[in-house]
């Protein structure tokens, strides 16, 4: 079965720093080396995607600057159609600094998102029928709630990749089907509330599942069933930035197929953990294949 995604969000130029370790407040540490990419969230999870076959269709605004310049080359090489893009030399793109912790590859990241959001008029002449899904990270909030409205008004899935909290965050996530998060923000959405009931509370607001994640310790899938636990798979971790990203991507692509709750979160976590083993979010990027092979020699 083959689909078409549209997705909407933040897209910035990583700048990712290479350290032996990272660095206190008020010291300095050597850089051992450094590279640029393209992130956010949802331009890797639409990366993935394309890998695995998908049609996928990316919205977001950046500049005619150097930056902007990486990202249109990037998505165009990743079949990532951006027709729908709106970029104007006016505009700032938006940037990252990636500093990556080489022995555990743990990461800490700045951010600027860049000087424009995705408009409500920027959402028009989209045929949303065209689209089987849209996947938003939560940014430009009232065209993302707008925009993922039009979509289920279709019959099309909405999936959002909350890494933290943003305004209208109860419109926000009524207007989706399926919520990932990590589970520090499920701590500091409901400090009270231990995993069950937090989820309890978001499944209430009208989506149909949730999948929580904590890194190493692995990651849930809560939906009308109950909770399923997925351990992560046990591998030698050079840079964790953008597993996340590449785990919503695999879920997307596990429920487009329609597969059952556990393999879905399995095929996730594996493909989380191959990204792990290798720097960056694109070349580090596992296909279908490579998936499949770690999962059987990880029975």
């Amino acid at each position: 079965m083959s689909f078409s995604i549209l997705g909407l969000g933040t897209v910035v130029v990583d700048h990712q720093v290479r350290l032996q370790f990272l660095p206190k407040p008020d010291t300095k540490v050597e850089i051992i080396s450094d590279s640029y990419q393209v992130g956010g969230p949802v331009p890797t999870a639409l990366t993935l995607l394309s890998l695995f076959g998908a049609k996928t269709s990316f919205i977001g605004k950046w500049s005619t600057d150097q930056h902007g310049e990486m990202i249109k080359s990037d998505l165009h090489r990743s079949d990532i159609d951006t027709k729908f893009a709106i970029v104007k030399p006016e505009f700032r793109t938006g940037f990252a600094h990636v500093w990556v912790e080489t022995e555990t590859g743990r990461r800490s990241i700045a951010a600027y998102r860049g000087s424009h959001t995705v408009q409500l008029e920027d959402l028009e002449g989209i045929n949303w029928i065209d689209y089987h899904a849209l996947h938003l990270d939560g940014w430009s909030t009232q065209a993302a709630i707008v925009a993922a409205k039009k979509m289920k008004a279709v019959g099309g899935r909405v999936t959002i990749d909350l890494g933290s909290k943003k305004s209208n965050l109860a419109d926000l996530i009524e207007s989706a089907d399926a919520v990932n998060c990590p589970l520090n923000l499920i701590k500091k959405l409901y400090p009270k509330d231990n995993l069950k009931q937090a989820s309890t509370r978001l499944i209430d607001m009208g989506i149909s599942e949730l999948t929580v994640t904590n890194g190493k310790f692995g990651a849930w899938l809560i939906d009308k069933d109950g909770i399923n636990y997925q351990k992560a798979f046990s591998v030698k971790s050079l840079d964790t930035n953008g597993a996340g990203d590449v785990f919503c991507g695999a879920m997307i692509y596990g429920s487009m197929m329609e597969w059952k709750s556990d393999r879905r979160l399995r095929f996730a976590a594996a493909a989380a953990a191959i990204k792990c083993c290798n720097i960056g979010n694109r070349n580090a990027l596992p296909n279908f294949q490579q998936i499949e092979s770690f999962l059987r020699n990880n029975s």
